[in-house]
């Protein structure tokens, strides 16, 4: 059974808006996501580049001083003092510690964001149950 209700132009109006509040709401959450998946895609392959960097420097350590390393250049290999090598990756790991220690802060906010943007939508869709009626529903 279809019931057709009338709906005044005050509430028209409110439905628009409220509709708006909801795509730019909605727009803001999935920017929020984003980043925060961006976030953590980064900080994987930090950790996972720290690691590689570690494992390196632990079998270049045991090596004799005067043994040739070879650093890739691009599709090159270049000859490096073991010295240099061993600087350059403590230095790697260094690097992607920080990052992976600065990038938690970036981390615990973006998560904040998402769930309060989150918690926002839900708000309205409360606020405005034709709104929700009509997203549940798949009308425009």
């Amino acid at each position: 059974m279809v019931t057709t209700e009338m709906i005044t132009p005050e509430e028209q109006k409110k439905d628009e808006e409220d509709r708006k509040a909801f795509l730019e709401l909605q727009g803001k959450f999935y920017e929020e996501q984003t980043k925060l998946k961006s976030l953590l895609g980064s900080v994987a392959g930090s950790a996972r580049e720290k690691r590689k960097n570690e494992l390196c420097l632990q079998e270049i350590s045991v090596l004799p001083s005067d043994t040739n390393c070879y650093r890739t250049v691009g599709r090159t290999f270049v000859l490096v003092d073991k010295d240099d090598m061993c600087r350059e990756l403590e230095q790697s790991i260094k690097d992607n510690e920080e990052y992976q220690k600065t990038s938690k802060d970036k981390q615990l906010y973006l998560e904040k964001q998402v769930k309060d943007r989150e918690a926002e939508l839900r708000e309205l869709l409360e606020q405005a149950p034709r709104l929700a009626q009509a997203i549940a529903g798949g009308q425009r």
